[in-house]
C-alpha cells in the first residue's frame, strides 16, 4: 500500500477501523467504506468526506479499490469481504493494518488486557502529546484530549489497544506491551480461562529482547505470563513487591482517587486523578512506566494526571435532574461490573441503582453464575435484554432467566427487559439522591439519556 490507493474499510463504524480509517485518510489514501447502520462514528467519518454504503453487499467492492480492510466481528461469510477475496484483492483485518503501521513507525505501544485497555491507552497517550512525543493513536473509545479516537502524529511512537478477541493482537509489533489483567472473556474464541492465558503469553512474547513488558503485579496468572517474557519486565500494583505501587489510596471529591507513589519503596509523590476508583490508580501506574521509557520526566506526567477526564463510557457523568445523578459504564464483565459497581459505592452515599444489559448471548451463557453474583454493591439491580450485537439468539439463555439466579444473592433484582419500561420505572421509582449507573457495552447509555431528559422536562 502506498499513499493515493484505495482503501475499502468492511465495518468502518467500529472502534479500531474508524480511527484506522482517519489515520489512513490523514496518510494520503482514499478511504471509502460500509457499515450495517448509520451511527455516530459513521456521521463523524462522512463530515470528513468518507463515502459510506449502508448495508454490505457484493458489488460495493468495485474495480478501483486497492486493498480491502476488515473487522473479524463483520465474520468470514460477509458478502464484501468474499467478493474481495474472489477478485484477490489485498485483505488485511484491522489489527493486521495496525502491526504493519506499528512496524513502520518503529516504536509501538501495544496496551492489552481483560479490562482497563482503553483507559490506560488514552492515559499512555495523554503524557506522550503532552511530553511532546507527537505519538499517532488508535484507542477505543474517545478522548476529550485527541478529540475522538485517533491521532496521526509524526513520530515513530504509535499507542495502540491490543484486543484479543479473535487473537488479534498477535498481528501486532509492540516495543512495550501492557497487559493491565488477564480474565476469561470472549467464550466464542477462547473455551478454557487457560486458551486465554496462552493467547496472552503469545502476546507477550511478541516484545523484543530490546523491548519492555509493563504487568500487573497482582494478577492471579502473573508467574505463568512471565514464561514468556523476553523483555524485561517492569510491575505495577497496590503493594510493595510491585516496581512501582501506591499506597494510602481514598477519593478525591467529587470524583477523584489519589495514592501515594513508590518506586521500589522510594516516594516519588502523589498520584492524583479526576478519575474514580483503585482500578484507575492501577491504569495510571501503567501509563505512568510507559512514559518513563518514552522519555516524559516522572513530574511532569504526575502533573499531567491530574487533567485527565476519562474516556466515553468509563464512568462517564452524563447529568443530574431532578436530584438522581446518571453515570455510564462500558463494563460487561462480571470482574468490572464488580469494579465499577465498588467505586459507585465509594463515591456516592446515596441508593445506587444499576441498569444492566447484558453483552452477547455467549458471554452471558459462559458466565453465568458469575453475572450472578457481581451485583453486591448495587442497592437496586434492573436487568435490560441481552444486547445481540454479531450473535443470534438461540434460546439458551435470556435476561429473565439471569435475574432469577441473580435473586439468590440480591435482595431487590427487577427484570424489565424493554428500555422504554426501564426508563417509566426510573422516573416513578427513582428519589433525589440516587445515582443511576447505565451499564454494558450496547446501547444502554440511551436508558440515561431519555431518563434525564424525562425527568428534566417534568421539572
Amino acid at each position: 500500500m502506498k499513499p493515493g490507493d484505495h482503501l475499502y474499510f468492511i465495518g468502518i463504524g467500529g472502534a479500531r477501523l474508524s480511527a484506522l480509517a482517519k489515520i489512513m485518510l490523514e496518510s494520503g489514501y482514499k478511504v471509502t467504506g460500509s457499515d450495517r447502520m448509520s451511527s455516530r462514528s459513521t456521521r463523524e467519518l462522512e463530515t470528513k468526506g468518507i463515502k459510506i454504503n449502508y448495508g454490505h453487499q457484493a458489488e460495493q467492492i468495485t474495480d478501483d479499490i486497492d486493498a480491502v480492510i476488515y473487522t473479524n466481528a463483520v465474520g468470514e461469510e460477509n458478502p464484501e469481504l468474499l467478493a474481495a477475496r474472489a477478485k484477490g484483492l489485498p485483505l488485511y483485518e484491522g489489527a493486521e493494518l495496525l502491526g504493519l503501521l506499528m512496524k513502520e513507525k518503529g516504536k509501538g505501544i501495544a496496551v492489552a488486557g481483560t479490562h482497563g485497555k482503553t483507559t490506560t491507552t488514552a492515559m499512555i497517550s495523554l503524557l506522550l502529546i503532552k511530553g511532546g512525543k507527537d505519538p499517532t493513536v488508535e484507542v477505543g473509545g474517545e478522548m476529550k484530549e485527541l478529540p475522538g479516537n485517533h491521532r496521526t502524529g509524526k513520530s515513530p511512537y504509535f499507542v495502540v489497544e491490543a484486543c484479543e478477541f479473535r487473537r488479534s493482537f498477535l498481528y501486532l509489533s509492540p516495543k512495550i506491551a501492557v497487559v493491565t489483567n488477564v480474565d476469561w472473556d470472549h467464550p466464542d474464541c477462547f473455551p478454557t480461562a487457560g486458551t486465554v492465558v496462552d493467547t496472552f503469553k503469545e502476546f507477550i512474547a511478541l516484545v523484543p529482547p530490546e523491548g519492555k513488558i509493563v504487568l500487573w503485579q497482582d494478577d492471579p496468572n502473573r508467574e505463568e505470563l512471565l514464561k514468556a517474557a523476553k523483555a524485561q519486565v517492569l510491575t505495577f500494583g497496590l503493594t510493595p513487591e510491585a516496581d512501582w505501587y501506591c499506597t494510602e489510596i481514598e477519593t478525591v471529591p467529587p470524583m477523584g482517587t489519589k495514592g501515594k507513589l513508590y518506586h521500589k519503596g522510594n516516594y516519588c509523590g502523589d498520584l492524583v486523578l479526576q478519575v474514580p476508583g483503585e482500578h484507575n490508580i492501577r491504569n495510571a501506574l501503567a501509563a505512568l512506566i510507559v512514559a518513563l521509557e518514552a522519555g516524559v520526566p516522572l513530574a511532569d506526567s504526575l502533573k499531567h494526571l491530574q487533567t485527565f477526564t476519562g474516556v466515553r463510557r468509563r464512568f462517564e457523568l452524563k447529568g443530574e435532574a431532578g436530584g438522581v445523578v446518571v453515570v455510564d459504564d462500558y463494563a460487561h464483565h462480571p470482574v468490572a461490573i464488580r469494579q465499577t459497581l465498588a467505586t459507585a459505592k465509594n463515591q456516592y452515599p446515596g441508593r445506587v441503582w444499576c441498569v444492566f444489559q447484558p453483552h452477547l448471548y455467549s458471554r452471558t451463557k459462559y458466565l453465568f453464575s458469575q453475572f450472578a453474583q457481581a451485583f453486591g454493591d448495587a442497592d437496586v439491580l434492573v436487568l435490560a435484554d441481552i444486547y445481540a450485537a454479531r450473535e443470534v439468539d438461540r434460546g439458551e439463555v435470556s435476561s429473565r432467566q439471569l435475574a432469577d439466579e441473580t435473586r439468590k444473592y440480591h435482595p431487590d433484582v427487577r427484570y424489565l427487559g424493554d428500555m422504554a419500561a426501564i426508563k417509566d420505572h426510573l422516573l416513578k421509582e427513582t428519589k433525589p439522591g440516587d445515582l443511576v449507573l447505565t451499564m454494558g457495552a450496547g446501547d444502554i447509555f440511551k436508558v440515561g439519556e431519555e431518563f434525564l431528559q424525562a425527568q428534566g422536562a417534568r421539572g
